[in-house]
């Protein structure tokens, strides 16, 4: 008979893991109107301390600043909307969040870390 460990449910993920699950939450918010997006930042907040120190530590505070720029400049798009050129607000922001999420996911992935993570691209 052959014994084979299961992994014990109570062990942490590890730092990467959590890193990918927040760019992937941010991924999924494109679809879910921003609230996998809001668990996503939830998550940053919870797992800021447990990847300080690691290369994923510069994913979370990027993951963080990306929300929080998103969400304000989508506010000013909808509020310049009745303007005219709020359409093209929320476009660009849209674009630039989908960007962020998408590199911060591939980086992720290769175990590299965000070179500006207070950087706007």
């Amino acid at each position: 008979m052959s014994y084979t460990p299961t992994p014990d449910a109570s062990s942490p993920a590890s730092p990467k893991t959590w890193a990918i699950v927040v760019w992937a939450l941010y991924l999924g918010g494109a679809v879910t109107v921003g609230i996998a997006g809001i668990v996503g930042l939830i998550v940053a907040y919870l797992k800021r301390g447990d990847v300080a120190g690691t290369v994923y530590a510069s994913h979370i505070t990027s993951a963080i600043r990306t929300f929080w720029i998103s969400l304000i400049a989508g506010i000013i798009g909808f509020v310049l909307s009745f303007v005219g050129i709020g359409l093209l607000v929320l476009i660009a922001v849209g674009i630039w969040s989908l960007f962020r999420a998408v590199r911060g996911l591939l980086k992720a992935l290769d175990a590299k870390p965000i070179d500006d993570p207070e950087g706007w691209l």
